[in-house]
């Protein structure tokens, strides 16, 4: 029987703008299975001489699938690291570590989505629980700007729960409720050091966003 337990206010503060993470090589985390975790077939993979990411994993009982998504070239490339961006924070806070490897491969180093991410895992630590379920990405842009990609995208938040250290559930939202609906705004810039790997710069999430996510 699932018990709803209060929250301390820097807890409950998470659930308005997280973003969240799992494994990028293909794990069953990963969105439908695909080998850049979500990315459509038109989407190009990585080149043999880049530097390999770091290991990136969830727990059993933690999800992340990402929709398909009909982009390609740089797009593309942004999309599937903006995603990794936010498996990388799941990771953290599976792990309660800020300083996860993945988490600053996949955010430029001292930038507002470098922060955005090690706050969030923080807060999920100092209140002492995880979390677990599936969350759903759905309804993926990327558009290119001056000096690389803007990445959107919706979040279904309705089948993720707490989980205090003790095992116990913790319900933030009731099914049906619009702030189980998160909307995400990621700039994507491409790193210096690896042409293959982009870098989330800065990072905006909404929650209730049913106007953007219908």
């Amino acid at each position: 029987m699932n018990r709803r337990r209060p929250l301390p206010a820097a807890a409950l503060s998470l659930t308005a703008a997280l973003f969240l993470a799992g494994c990028g090589s293909g794990g069953d985390d990963t969105g439908k299975g695909s080998p850049a975790g979500g990315a459509t077939a038109s989407r190009e993979t990585a080149s043999p001489t880049a530097a390999p990411a770091p290991e990136m994993s969830l727990p059993a009982d933690l999800k992340a699938t990402f929709e398909d998504a009909e982009v390609s070239g740089d797009e593309a490339a942004a999309l599937r690291d903006a995603e990794n961006y936010a498996r990388a924070i799941l990771h953290g806070i599976a792990a309660q570590d800020p300083k996860a490897a993945p988490v600053h491969h996949y955010s430029v180093p001292g930038s507002k989505a470098e922060e955005y991410a090690e706050f969030q895992i923080e807060k999920h630590a100092e209140a002492g629980f995880t979390l677990t379920g599936e969350r759903t990405h759905s309804r993926a842009t990327a558009e290119p700007k001056a000096d690389g990609v803007v990445v959107t995208f919706c979040s279904d938040e309705t089948r993720i729960r707490g989980r205090s250290e003790e095992g116990d559930p913790i319900t933030f939202f009731e099914p049906g409720d619009p702030k189980n609906v998160w909307f995400w705004t990621i700039d994507m810039v491409k790193s210096e050091k690896d042409e293959e790997l982009w870098r989330a710069e800065n990072t905006e999430v909404e929650s209730g966003a049913t106007e953007q996510c219908g």
